[in-house]
């Protein structure tokens, strides 16, 4: 059974196509060279051990006013919340070089091991 869909009526947002894959970050490997998104009717996947997850779920803690902002705006401009915050942590990490530095061997297999799916 899938699990139900959050968006509501949005679609769902497509991955980028340059978007590398999480090898890439954690130990600096190059992207494959074509990378295309799956086509809306594949874009789910099935529950499974070890799959990569697409979104993994955290939380973290905003001043009020920044929070305020947040929610107005995604309010008027009838965007998700998710969305707002991936595309705000893109724009202010793509030229951040410490960003895009592979992790060190110990911390990238921690940090793989706690992005697959349980």
């Amino acid at each position: 059974m899938q699990k139900p869909k959050l968006t509501g009526s949005r679609p769902p947002v497509p991955v980028p196509a340059a978007a590398p894959a999480i090898d890439a970050h954690l130990f600096g490997t190059p992207p494959p060279a074509t990378v295309s998104a799956p086509p809306a009717a594949e874009s789910t996947t099935t529950e499974g051990e070890g799959e990569a997850a697409t979104r993994v779920i955290f939380t973290n803690q905003l001043k009020p006013d920044v929070y305020v902002m947040l929610r107005q705006y995604e309010h008027h401009a009838e965007a998700e919340l998710q969305e707002i915050l991936d595309a705000a942590l893109r724009a202010y990490l793509t030229d951040k070089p410490q960003a895009h530095q592979p992790l060190p061997p110990k911390a990238a297999a921690k940090l793989r091991d706690k992005l697959r799916k349980k």
